[in-house]
C-alpha cells in the first residue's frame, strides 16, 4: 500500500472517496481501462481475518472500532430517548465486510416507480442487468434446494465479480418456518431474483461456494485489479473535503481532494472526476464540509457556502426493526450454542478443516409481505384514514417531497410491494432464563417503507467529528409507523402460535400475546432499533424536489462531482440493499465511461 505523501504526488483521472461496497467496486471497474488512473481514499484498513471471512462469525466485528465506525443516532424522543447504534464497516470493503451477506434484489414495481419521482434511466430492467453484471452465481447444492434455494439461473448473473450461491448449512427451524408461513397463506417464492420478492424464500448469499467464505468488494473486485499500476488505494486516510474552482458556466469543478492521515493534512489533484462513495451517514457530511448543502447549516458551522442544496443530509430512511423472543421445546442446534467455548471451538475446527457446519452459514430465510398479509382490512382502513387526513396538511401538499408521499401512499395498497420483512433468528437471550439447556429463537419484524424520515448533518467543520444522525424513529405522519409495527407484532404472535413453529414453541417470552395495545406500543418504543439499511441523504431526485444528484449521479451545481452509494436511493426498497449497491457500481461505471466518450 502507498504512503499518504506519495499518494498526494500522483496524477489521477478519477478519485473515489470511500473504498466500500460501491466505491471499491466502481474503482476496480474503472481501472479495467488501462489508459486511466484511479485513486481510492479509504479511512479503514484491509482486514482479511476470520471475523470477516467466516459467515457464521457474523456480528463479531460489529462494535469493534478496528472494523466499525460505531455510529450512534441522537437520542430518539419517540423511542424513550434512546441512542441507537448503526454499524458501518470501517475497513477496505466497507459494510460488505460486516453485513449478513444477503444478495437479493428489490422489486420490479418499486424500481419502475422511481420514474414517478422524476428519475429517468433507472428502471427495473436497468438495475437488474447491472446486478447481474456484478454477480457470479453458482447453482445451489441438493441440500440447499431441499431448503427452497433459488435455482432459476436466468435470474442471475454467471460471469460477474461477486461470487454468490445459497448456503450449504441450515438450522432445523428453517423448514418449520416455511411450513408455518405457508399455513398462514404466504407462498414459497422460488426466485426472489425475478423482481417479485413477495413470499418466504431462502436467500442467495455473497459466499464463495468453493471455500464457504464471505465474498465482499475487496476480494471480489479489488483483488482482481490490485496488481495493475493504474489503480492506487490509500488506506487509513480520511477525506475531509473536495476542493473546487469556479468555471465559466457558474458550475463548480472539483480539482482536488483533501484528506487526513497521521495528524497531517494532504491534498491530491484530480484530472477528470471525484466520486464520493462514503455511504448514507458520511456522504452528506463530506458534501457539507465541501460547502455543498443547506446554507443555514453551513453558516452555523462557519463553512463557506459553495452550492445551495437544501436536500443534502435530508430524506434519511431506514428499515426500523422490532424483535421478540420465544423458548423452544425439545433439542435443537441454534446459534446460542456458540456461546459455549467448547462447542464454538469444535465448530471452528470443523469449519477450518472441511468448510462445513454452522459457521459456514448465517441465517438463510426471509419473509417479505404486503400490508394486506399482516394488517386486517378494518385496521388497514383506520390506518389509511388517519394517514390520508395527515396527507392533506398544507406542508405536505406543498412539500418538495410531494411525489415521494404519493408513491409511498400507493404502495400501501399494492400487494406486490413488501411493507414488512419477517426474520426468524435461531438465537435469543433473556434475563431470568435459568435453564441453560433450553433453546430459543427470535422473530424480528422490519418496516420496509417507514414514513419517518430523518437527517444526517455535519456537527462541526472537522470530518473527525461524527455527524448528527437523526432517523426520527416513529415520528411519522398519522403515527403510521407505530400502527404498522403494532400489527406486525400481532402477526408475529400468529407465526409463533401456528403450525410447525407453534408446535415447537414452549413459551413466548417477550412481549406477551396477552398484553394490551398500550403495553405493546411501550414495548415497541423500548425495543425498536435500526435495521442497518440507511439511505436517501444525497437523493437522486430533481433539484426542485430537494434532489442532490441528477440521473447521472452528478451533484447539482458541479461539472465533475458524483455520488455513488446508498445515499442516492430516493425511496426505500423492500429488500437488503447489497446487490443493488453492487449494481449501482456497474451503472455508475457505465455512466462515467459514456460521459468520457461523449467528450472525445
Amino acid at each position: 500500500m502507498v504512503s499518504a505523501a506519495d499518494f498526494a504526488q500522483q496524477d489521477f483521472d478519477y478519485i473515489i472517496i470511500g473504498g466500500g461496497t460501491t466505491g471499491l467496486a466502481l474503482a476496480s471497474i474503472l481501472s479495467t481501462n488501462a489508459s486511466i488512473r484511479v485513486g481510492v481514499v479509504e479511512a479503514g484498513l484491509r482486514k482479511d481475518d476470520e471475523m470477516i471471512l467466516v459467515p457464521g462469525m457474523i456480528g463479531k466485528a460489529v462494535g469493534n472500532p478496528e472494523y466499525d465506525w460505531n455510529f450512534v443516532t441522537k437520542p430518539q424522543s419517540f423511542a424513550q430517548n434512546r441512542e441507537m447504534p448503526i454499524p458501518r464497516g470501517k475497513v477496505l470493503g466497507g459494510s460488505s465486510a460486516l453485513n449478513y451477506m444477503a444478495y437479493c434484489r428489490g422489486s420490479e414495481l418499486e424500481h419502475n416507480d422511481w420514474e414517478k419521482l422524476g428519475i429517468k434511466g433507472w428502471d427495473w430492467n436497468t438495475i437488474s442487468d447491472a446486478i447481474k453484471s456484478a454477480e457470479a452465481w453458482s447453482p445451489p447444492t441438493r441440500h440447499a434446494k431441499a431448503h427452497h434455494a433459488d435455482d432459476v439461473a436466468k435470474n442471475h448473473g454467471r460471469y460477474g465479480y461477486v461470487k454468490t450461491t445459497a448456503y450449504s448449512y441450515y438450522y432445523d427451524l428453517v423448514l418449520p418456518f416455511f411450513e408455518t408461513m405457508n399455513k398462514l397463506g404466504v407462498v414459497t417464492n422460488q426466485s426472489e431474483a425475478s423482481g417479485d420478492i413477495i413470499g418466504i424464500w431462502t436467500y442467495t448469499a455473497s459466499v464463495d461456494p468453493q471455500t464457504n467464505t464471505r465474498c465482499y468488494s475487496t476480494n471480489a473486485y479489488y483483488d482482481r485489479v490490485s496488481n495493475r499500476p493504474n489503480i492506487v488505494v490509500l488506506t487509513g486516510a480520511q477525506a475531509s473535503k473536495v476542493v473546487f474552482r469556479q468555471t465559466s458556466s457558474s458550475d463548480l469543478q472539483a480539482t482536488a481532494v483533501e484528506y487526513h492521515k497521521g495528524g497531517r493534512t494532504y491534498k491530491v489533484p484530480v484530472r477528470r472526476e471525484v466520486i464520493i462513495s462514503t455511504g448514507a451517514l458520511q456522504t452528506p457530511q463530506l458534501l457539507e464540509l465541501s460547502g455543498i448543502g443547506n446554507p443555514d447549516i453551513l453558516r452555523r458551522l462557519n463553512i463557506p457556502v459553495k452550492i445551495d442544496l437544501p436536500g443534502v443530509g435530508e430524506n434519511f430512511q431506514d428499515h426500523p426493526r422490532v424483535s421478540m423472543g420465544a423458548e423452544l421445546k425439545g433439542s435443537h442446534e441454534t446459534a446460542d450454542d456458540l456461546n459455549s467455548e467448547t462447542f464454538a471451538q469444535q465448530k471452528l475446527e470443523q469449519y477450518r478443516l472441511y468448510r462445513t457446519g454452522m459457521l459456514s452459514s448465517t441465517l438463510s430465510t426471509l419473509v417479505f409481505i404486503p400490508s394486506s398479509s399482516f394488517i386486517p382490512p378494518d385496521k388497514m382502513q383506520s390506518i389509511l384514514s388517519t394517514l390520508d387526513e395527515a396527507l392533506k396538511l398544507p406542508q405536505i401538499q406543498n412539500s418538495p417531497w410531494k411525489n415521494w408521499y404519493d408513491v409511498q401512499r400507493a404502495w400501501l395498497e399494492n400487494d406486490g410491494i413488501a411493507q414488512l420483512e419477517v426474520v426468524l433468528f435461531p438465537s435469543y437471550t433473556h434475563a431470568g432464563c435459568t435453564n441453560e439447556n433450553v433453546k430459543h429463537y427470535t422473530i424480528s419484524v422490519f418496516l420496509q417503507h417507514a414514513w419517518s424520515r430523518g437527517h444526517v448533518h455535519a456537527t462541526s467543520s472537522s470530518v473527525l467529528d461524527s455527524p448528527e444522525i437523526d432517523p426520527a424513529t416513529l415520528d411519522s405522519l398519522g403515527n403510521i409507523d407505530m400502527m404498522m409495527l403494532l400489527e406486525a407484532i400481532k402477526y408475529a404472535f400468529k407465526i409463533m402460535e401456528t403450525g410447525a413453529v407453534g408446535n415447537l414453541t414452549a413459551e413466548i417470552i417477550e412481549p406477551k400475546p396477552s398484553w394490551s395495545d398500550e403495553q405493546l406500543m411501550d414495548y415497541i418504543r423500548s425495543d425498536i432499533v435500526s435495521g442497518f439499511h440507511p439511505i436517501g441523504t444525497a437523493s437522486m431526485l430533481p433539484r426542485s424536489a430537494n434532489g442532490v444528484v441528477d440521473n447521472e449521479l452528478k451533484v447539482y451545481g458541479t461539472t465533475n462531482l458524483r455520488v455513488a452509494d446508498a445515499s442516492i436511493i430516493p425511496i426505500h426498497l423492500g429488500t437488503h440493499p447489497q446487490a443493488t449497491l453492487y449494481g449501482l457500481a456497474h451503472k455508475a461505471a457505465e455512466i462515467i465511461q459514456t460521459s468520457e466518450k461523449a467528450k472525445l
